[in-house]
């Protein structure tokens, strides 16, 4: 079992056994394969968090907080101010405590949450501190010009790790291990290579800015566009699943969003940030480093900080259509403003039509979505995939389209690569 440091929003579920106790130590997997019913549940977005993806494994989850935002709106200057300095001093005695246990590296895309890492980090730490930074061509341009901006701002050493696009497609296989789950874009192999660069150069463990979005409603459309991809997904998964295992889970009407599919008392939004970083964000920021020998730590989540940031109320933080006003505020004399005040650029952006090895990426598709990877999983009708594949490779880049059908197949591949990797007989990567 791995559990990340901080309160349960920053803890992964573990697998074990059916009906067997938890365990306290890292349990290794032989899984006998992929269930089939749960890959028709997994594709519809219809898997409880309970069930796992591998033949008689489930999952052990963490209950998220029950902390709720404040209802009443806060009008008074005075009160704002207290809140600001409340958020600020939670993450100074957050990161303080990081700090004290050894941790002396950050992860710097350039965005306010990690910025203000790294200023706090050099605060607690001066001339001791590195930061890191990834230069893949997705990343985005005016967020990199910010990380030597900061990094210059905070007196730290910046460390720039090219990670080439050529490496990616071949990278895939090894980080869909590594995180034991499908990946749904490349900016998480990305992430594997660049913590495996971190690890060479000495780094061992490394703040992370994840998770500052889902406790400070960093994007307050957040929800809204999940619900939009969530339908999205289901529809193409119709596309490509076996009639039978459609029938089995019944029509798109019926499938709660997936978030709402976990038993628990917290609000919606601490239900939605629970289920997208146990499933999006944390695997390739905790497993995929931990692969590497790497521990990525994620202050945003300790329960010291996250307990505050949910309790804020949301008037505080979403003004003029943006989030994270307050937080944004009260790091005023830490982040210059042009990083402080700067839009948040999208995170799942970029699919392998948009890659310079966009050939190489479309060799790989063509590889693992053949029927002989594709029929052990059971569920999934090989000439139907076929279909929407080559209508994937017609498309533009910037074509509607392009991200929910990109989502598709890399999940597609990932789960023959997993089902591939089962039927070895090879244990899995750690939990």
């Amino acid at each position: 079992m791995f559990h990340a440091p901080g309160g349960p929003l920053a803890t992964l579920p573990h697998y074990q056994p059916r009906d067997a106790p938890p365990v306290e130590s890292v349990w290794r997997l032989a899984p006998e394969g992929l269930d089939a019913w749960a890959v028709a549940a997994f594709l519809r977005h219809a898997l409880p968090p309970g069930e796992s993806l591998f033949r008689n494994v489930g999952r052990a989850l963490v209950t998220p907080p029950r902390v709720r935002r404040q209802e009443v709106p806060v009008e008074s200057p005075v009160e704002e101010e207290r809140l600001t300095e409340q958020l600020l001093s939670a993450l100074s005695v957050t990161v303080a405590g990081h700090i004290a246990s050894g941790a002396l590296d950050v992860s710097l895309s350039g965005g306010v949450d990690s910025a203000t890492l790294c200023a706090q980090a050099a605060r607690h730490a001066p001339g001791r501190v590195r930061a890191w930074t990834m230069d893949v061509h997705f990343a985005d341009a005016a967020e990199r010009r910010n990380a030597r901006t900061v990094a210059r701002a905070a007196g730290v050493e910046l460390v720039d790790v090219p990670v080439p696009d050529a490496v990616l497609p071949d990278l895939f296989e090894p980080a869909v291990l590594s995180n034991e789950t499908p990946l749904i874009n490349a900016r998480a192999v990305a992430s594997f290579a660049f913590y495996a660069e971190a690890r060479k150069r000495g780094a061992s463990v490394l703040l992370s800015g994840a998770g500052a979005d889902e406790v400070l409603m960093g994007n307050p459309e957040a929800l809204t566009g999940a619900k939009a991809r969530v339908e999205e997904d289901r529809r193409l998964a119709r596309e490509v699943l076996r009639p039978s295992a459609v029938d089995n889970l019944g029509t798109t009407s019926t499938v709660e969003m997936p978030w709402a599919l976990e038993s628990s008392e917290a609000s919606e939004e601490v239900r939605y940030a629970a289920w997208v970083l146990r499933e999006l964000v944390l695997p390739p920021e905790l497993r995929g480093a931990r692969a590497h020998g790497l521990t990525v730590r994620t202050p945003y989540l300790d329960a010291g900080f996250a307990d505050v940031a949910l309790a804020l109320p949301e008037s505080t933080l979403v003004r003029d259509g943006a989030g994270k006003w307050l937080f944004r505020h009260a790091v005023r004399s830490l982040v210059p403003d042009e990083v402080r005040l700067s839009r948040k650029t999208p995170r799942y952006a970029h699919t392998a039509l948009s890659s310079p090895v966009r050939a190489r990426w479309l060799e790989l598709y063509h590889a693992w979505l053949t029927p002989s990877r594709l029929e052990p999983l059971r569920v999934i009708d090989p000439a139907a995939a076929l279909v929407l594949l080559e209508r994937y490779t017609r498309l533009s880049p910037d074509a509607p389209e392009a991200s929910g059908l990109d989502r598709l197949l890399m999940r597609l591949v990932s789960l023959a690569m997993l089902q591939a990797h089962c039927r070895s007989h090879t244990p899995c990567p750690e939990s």
